[in-house]
């Protein structure tokens, strides 16, 4: 009598497996799970085929003896389009949060009534429970927001971008004029005295300067209209455009340091969720300790049969025997979950014959 588990024989080689999972279940694998994310066996977001060896193997040493690896990949995408459905819905939305102790998430009137307004589908989880979606969240959430960051920073780059530096060193300007030390020395021509009737004045009008001194003041006026700003004049302007690129470059690494603030707050905050988590799995493992060593009264094993559904009292009367003559038995009977005890027994009392 599998109530868990129906195998369908095919005429090929090829074996169909149905499995009904319990939340108990749900909770032993994503437990499992998280052992080997933490452990480096998902590469990429996808197990390595050591993990997933491994997470059949915890869960067959926790009493699902009869789960594949085919059982964990169809149970893994079934629980995680339920998560990112959940997920995908309320992240990001403020005023909702989920209840560990009602399973749902918890908001107040008027905020899911504007939800429901903007997304009428969002209905049916005011109502309906996901459970262990704080273990799924800390498994699956790392992933699905650190795909949607790097769009963001890929975004981020091609709106923002890094402002290019460029330095103008005035290349185009090929010809700078250079005082001429030989000429500099010979912008006034030296010229002797002029004679003294040219001084004198005639007739009482003053002497006019002669053609070719008035021609030597012109090209020199010229020349001094035409000459370009100093070197130094050039570089300081150079410098100061340089300094105004380099105090951009500078806001824009100050933006990264703060990228880098966000991240770091990422991560911190998953440190505390694992540190959390291994606080429950610890408890989990105590629990499990007490009731290796509890000891099971008559009653305890008869209102363990009568969970079972026994039709026939006769046969309910030679479990009890049964199990009471071999205590060793019960307790591992009570170790497994509830649906799964029927055929343990049965086992168990083949084998005693």
């Amino acid at each position: 009598m599998n109530r868990g588990k129906t195998v369908v024989p095919d005429s090929s080689t090829t074996v169909r497996e149905f499995t009904k999972w319990t939340d108990d279940m749900d909770f032993r694998l994503l437990t499992a799970m998280l052992d080997e994310a933490r452990l480096g066996n998902r590469v990429d977001g996808s197990w390595t085929t050591q993990a997933y060896n491994n997470i059949v193997e915890a869960l067959r040493q926790t009493g699902l003896t009869g789960i594949t690896k085919n059982n964990v990949k169809n149970r893994q995408k079934s629980l995680k389009d339920r998560w990112r459905e959940v997920h995908d819905l309320f992240s990001g939305l403020s005023g909702f949060a989920w209840d560990e102790s009602t399973k749902r998430f918890t908001a107040e009137p008027e905020v899911w009534h504007d939800l429901l307004q903007a997304k009428p589908a969002a209905a049916k989880w005011r109502v309906s429970s996901i459970r262990y979606y704080d273990l799924m969240e800390e498994l699956w959430g790392v992933d699905r927001a650190t795909g949607h960051m790097a769009r963001t920073a890929r975004q981020a780059r091609r709106n923002i971008g890094m402002p290019s530096v460029t330095v103008d060193l005035n290349d185009d300007v090929n010809d700078i004029p250079q005082d001429d030390p030989f000429q500099a020395g010979f912008d006034t021509a030296y010229r002797s005295p002029p004679h003294c009737g040219s001084c004198s004045p005639v007739d009482g009008t003053q002497s006019v300067p002669s053609a070719a001194s008035g021609g030597t003041t012109g090209t020199s006026s010229s020349r001094g209209t035409k000459r370009k700003a100093p070197m130094i004049d050039v570089m300081d302007a150079q410098f100061d455009r340089l300094t105004t690129r380099l105090d951009a470059f500078t806001d824009y690494l100050g933006q990264g340091n703060a990228l880098t603030q966000r991240l770091s707050d990422i991560v911190e905050r998953q440190v505390v969720a694992i540190e959390r988590r291994n606080e429950i799995i610890n408890e989990q493992v105590n629990i499990l300790k007490q009731t290796s060593t509890v000891q099971y009264s008559e009653s305890n094993i008869w209102d363990m049969l009568v969970a079972m559904n026994l039709q026939d009292e006769q046969v309910m009367v030679q479990c009890y025997d049964f199990l009471c003559n071999n205590p060793s038995h019960v307790r591992r009977l009570f170790g497994l979950p509830p649906h799964l005890r029927l055929n343990q027994l049965l086992k168990f009392m083949g084998q005693s014959g």
